[in-house]
């Protein structure tokens, strides 16, 4: 019976050792992507919703002229076989049209509306008498080829994720393209169809990192993706306050405790992925996030955490806190 007891009390000594060990150095067995992308401090959710109409070419220009690192889109495919931005596959939000992308040809997609109320901000609309028109994927590659693009497959059907890897290819992209989608099954298909474009991590791939870690094991869990994209829950709690139950609130609360946890960004980090939190349109929303040491911010207001960014890099302490990109070493 002893000598059970030291097999087993010198198992669980070389789990933990190596649990912590992993923990510390994980890039000593798993990849590191250090390096694979440039800086992504600043992202503009779906090309700054916020300042300009959603996924419009106008919007997109605007945020290359702030300076933006990062063009957050999403990806649907018309009915004759064309990449465009955006983010539903119905049209209803967007245009006067019920329609879906797929079943519609390209040059039968109506404009915009030249009026779009903000996803993440309960009370505001946008407006632009801009170009309203849909933009093709291959239109954006040629037009803003520098900057960094990531890419939400949304309906992920593998013609639509085939399609994307051939744009990505066409136009040597693949250092600066981030894609994936928030499903995992839709994630893989897009990892199976081209793993040398950089991946961020899916909805459930993300449950399982926090649940790894809660769980002492995450450093034996092994990532192919190299961006972190996550919610910040405080952001929803202040916006939805006055509508939120008592219940929802502490539900709230415990989703941030557990998810802004810096050790888990550290531990990220330290494999050389990107931890980016979404969507913050708010100035304390922007302190609360620079405290916790991550990447990048994603805003539908770039001009907004563009002047947050210079006016904090003039104050020492911060500058200090700051989001560092992603140029690890």
């Amino acid at each position: 019976m002893d000598l059970l007891w030291m097999i087993l009390l010198a198992v669980a000594a070389l789990y933990i050792t190596s649990a912590i060990l992993l923990f510390i150095f994980p890039t000593s067995v798993h990849h590191n992507h250090a390096n694979k992308l440039p800086s992504l401090r600043l992202a503009a959710h779906r090309g700054g919703a916020g300042e300009f109409i959603e996924n419009t070419m106008a919007a997109f220009d605007h945020c290359v002229q702030l300076g933006a690192d990062v063009l957050e889109i999403d990806v649907q495919e018309t009915q004759d076989g064309v990449v465009v931005i955006s983010h539903d596959n119905d049209m209803s939000r967007v245009t006067s049209s019920g329609n879906m992308i797929s079943e519609t040809l390209y040059e039968d997609l109506p404009l915009y509306n030249n009026n779009l109320p903000l996803q993440f901000d309960r009370v505001r609309c946008v407006s632009s008498q801009a170009d309203l028109s849909f933009v093709k994927l291959d239109d954006l590659f040629e037009k803003h080829a520098n900057v960094v693009v990531h890419i939400d497959t949304k309906e992920g059907t593998p013609s639509l994720i085939n399609k994307v890897a051939g744009l990505v290819a066409k136009h040597d992209r693949f250092g600066n393209t981030v894609w994936g989608n928030m499903n995992e099954t839709k994630n893989t298909l897009c990892y199976s169809e081209n793993p040398n474009i950089t991946m961020f991590m899916s909805i459930p791939k993300a449950a399982i990192t926090y649940l790894m870690f809660y769980l002492g094991m995450i450093g034996f869990l092994p990532m192919k993706e190299a961006v972190f994209d996550i919610p910040m829950p405080s952001t929803i709690l202040r916006q939805y306050s006055d509508v939120l139950s008592a219940k929802q609130k502490v539900l709230g609360n415990v989703a941030g405790f557990l998810m802004m946890n810096r050790l888990v960004f550290w531990h990220l980090q330290r494999r050389g992925i990107n931890v980016v939190l979404f969507v913050l349109n708010q100035e304390e929303d922007f302190i609360e996030a620079s405290k916790y040491g991550v990447d990048g911010i994603m805003t539908d207001f770039p001009s907004r955490l563009s002047k947050f960014y210079s006016d904090c890099s003039s104050n020492e302490e911060m500058s200090k806190i700051l989001p560092s990109g992603s140029e690890r070493q």
